[in-house]
């Protein structure tokens, strides 16, 4: 059983209850001066400028283990059997916690090992941490069966992350992990690439295929392509093909202390 506390500003107490999650209102809102109170029994919370309030959730299994599940599920459910496979709507929808497997379990433990490793190395190299790395640290070390709202979609995506990064570790171990005879940034240059890989980058904000190439120095270069871009097809072809020549401006970029070169979006093929 899980339960969602929540503290709002309407008036009335009021109780919903599911397979797997609960919700409790605690609301009775007096106003003092200011600043709004809630009163409940001998409790009073006041809210200001220095309070801020949280939905928190408690469930029963672990939250990315749902989300290993969820994404598997995606990946395997016949739609042709709708009517005797569950739709999963949500990442705590009560159908969900059923379909959890030990596998599941497993998949989810070794994400998290992963992450807290990958996060142990950019402290140790000082690496700037954004404010999604550091709900990432939060939530790996975690049991995952107490988190805040905010840590959903974090959650929901981290399959899909786990993913993309253990294929693109894999990609670019035989390559320059340092940019060798970068060029300048701002000149058109004429590049031979030799197709490596394609990834998907699927989140909130951007959907994209990655086409990966190495040039004759080997270091790895970068074109993105957005993933509503009719011309995506064509561009499958024209890369598993051959090896292919651009014009175009390149820069370099760094992820996790690896570098590569990113081709302006404005190129041509030679």
């Amino acid at each position: 059983m899980a339960n969602t506390y929540n503290i709002y500003g309407n008036s009335g107490i009021s109780a919903q209850a599911g397979q797997n999650i609960n919700t409790i209102s605690l609301s009775s809102l007096n106003l003092n001066g200011h600043n709004p109170t809630v009163n409940f029994g001998n409790l009073e919370f006041e809210f200001n400028d220095n309070v801020k309030k949280y939905e928190v959730y408690e469930i029963s299994k672990d939250l990315l283990a749902l989300s290993v599940c969820w994404a598997r599920y995606r990946k395997t459910r016949d739609t042709s059997l709708h009517l005797l496979q569950p739709t999963i709507t949500k990442l705590l929808d009560s159908e969900l916690f059923r379909l959890v497997t030990e596998e599941d379990i497993a998949q989810a433990n070794v994400i998290r090992d992963y992450y807290s490793k990958k996060i142990m190395v950019l402290k140790l190299k000082n690496e700037g941490f954004t404010a999604f790395r550091e709900d990432l640290n939060t939530f790996i070390h975690s049991e995952g069966k107490t988190f805040k709202e905010s840590m959903l979609p974090l959650a929901y995506r981290l399959p899909e992350f786990y993913e993309y990064d253990v294929e693109f570790e894999k990609m670019a171990f035989d390559y320059n992990r340092e940019v060798k005879r970068n060029d300048d940034p701002h000149a058109v240059i004429v590049k031979q690439l030799k197709f490596i890989k394609k990834l998907s980058v699927n989140t909130k904000r951007q959907k994209r295929k990655e086409y990966w190439f190495s040039d004759r120095h080997n270091n790895l270069v970068l074109l993105s392509v957005e993933s509503s871009n009719p011309l995506l097809s064509l561009m499958d072809i024209t890369v598993n093909k051959n090896d292919i020549t651009i014009t175009g401006n390149i820069r370099k970029n760094k992820r996790d202390g690896l570098e590569y070169l990113k081709v302006n979006n404005k190129f041509t093929f030679v």
